[in-house]
């Protein structure tokens, strides 16, 4: 199976842009040969999906990678450092690559893996998608789609 995961917190602006991916994905049906899935904040629960039965994995998520607000870049874990301070490890604090090298040491089969970080524009609290990147959520949707299939 192939799974295309969204990670993001819905009141945090821009952040949201993983999960809405997801929905907007799901909503109209363009889920064909994956499943997608919603994270939201618990990026902690992507090890529910890493094993030998997964055959490919591609996360969606807001990311700080340098680029105008609303493009993206896609890449593998490997590619990158995280840059997060988090006060902790819960599933309201995760971090994608955090999360990946724990489970690497913990023994879990990684399957082919790459993140599309979209660069937000705002990630204010409360605030919905900016305008930007809400304009743009088939585009992303359609990309994580194509990529999947080629991972």
């Amino acid at each position: 199976m192939r799974y295309l995961v969204g990670v993001g917190n819905y009141f945090g602006g821009d952040d949201a842009v993983g999960p809405l991916v997801v929905e907007y994905i799901v909503v109209n049906g363009l889920d064909h040969g994956f499943e997608a899935v919603d994270l939201s904040t618990d990026a902690l629960s992507l090890v529910a999906y890493l094993g030998e039965e997964t055959e490919a994995i591609l996360v969606v998520d807001a990311a700080h990678i340098g680029v105008t607000p609303g493009d993206f870049l896609i890449f593998s874990p490997d590619q990158v450092r995280t840059q997060k301070d988090l006060s902790g490890f819960t599933t309201h604090e995760g971090d994608v690559l955090k999360v990946l090298g724990m489970a690497r040491e913990a023994g879990y089969v990684i399957p082919p893996i790459a993140i599309m970080g979209i660069q937000p524009c705002d990630m204010t609290s409360g605030a919905g998608l900016s305008d930007r990147l809400a304009q743009r959520v088939p585009e992303y949707a359609a990309v994580a789609i194509q990529h999947l299939a080629e991972l």
